[in-house]
């Protein structure tokens, strides 16, 4: 009976790991809703590493999109690549489970010709203009449109002015963090990996 017992658990857990997440929703799937929209710059710029030519960024805009949560589920593999009109946009936080993705999305960017969705599941940094542009292409035959203007309107509104912020750090540091917090509590501990103090490089020490 005992060794019963032992199979009937080793099968459980056999079951589980086989398991794993939900299958990937199929793409190109658009996010369900925009409600916050905030442009940015920044004194000094970052390399994107969202996308394989890693331009320099010196201003974008942050966003908070609700998305269907299987679409962000952390997965061992690649994951659905979330788009802004022509390029790729760093999705900040998984949200699985709150539903709301924060994202920074490089350069100016006009929404109200944008459409934003998710593509085909690869790994960001991989993703060049040819394969952002063939994406583009996947989601404008499905059907999938900018959002309104009262929609964005209504998003730029609940974020307010252009943010004027000294990095990226900076940016994760204070309004990244605080979106987080609000919009996706569930992974506080991000929030607070973001305000860790930056270490400084120590001083060199003076020659002779």
């Amino acid at each position: 009976m005992r060794s019963i017992f032992l199979f009937a658990g080793t099968l459980s857990v056999a079951l589980v790991a086989v398991a794993g997440p939900p299958a990937v929703p199929p793409t190109p799937a658009a996010v369900d809703d925009i409600v916050y929209v905030r442009p940015f710059t920044l004194e000094t710029g970052f390399r994107f590493d969202w996308s394989k030519e890693r331009p320099l960024v010196t201003s974008g805009t942050l966003l908070v999109l609700r998305v269907d949560e299987d679409l962000v589920i952390p997965r061992q593999a690649a994951e659905p690549v979330l788009y802004v009109g022509d390029g790729t946009a760093q999705r900040v936080n998984h949200g699985n489970e709150s539903g709301y993705v924060i994202a920074i999305v490089p350069g100016d960017v006009d929404l109200s010709q944008a459409p934003i969705w998710f593509g085909t599941p690869e790994l960001p940094e991989r993703v060049d203009a040819a394969m952002a542009k063939a994406e583009r292409a996947l989601a404008d035959k499905a059907g999938i449109k900018a959002f309104s203007p009262t929609k964005i309107n209504t998003a730029a509104t609940k974020g307010g002015e252009r943010l004027n912020v000294a990095d990226l750090h900076a940016l994760l540091r204070g309004p990244v963090a605080e979106l987080v917090l609000e919009y996706s509590p569930q992974e506080k501990r991000l929030a607070d990996a973001f305000r860790v103090p930056v270490a400084k490089q120590a001083p060199k020490p003076a020659e002779d």
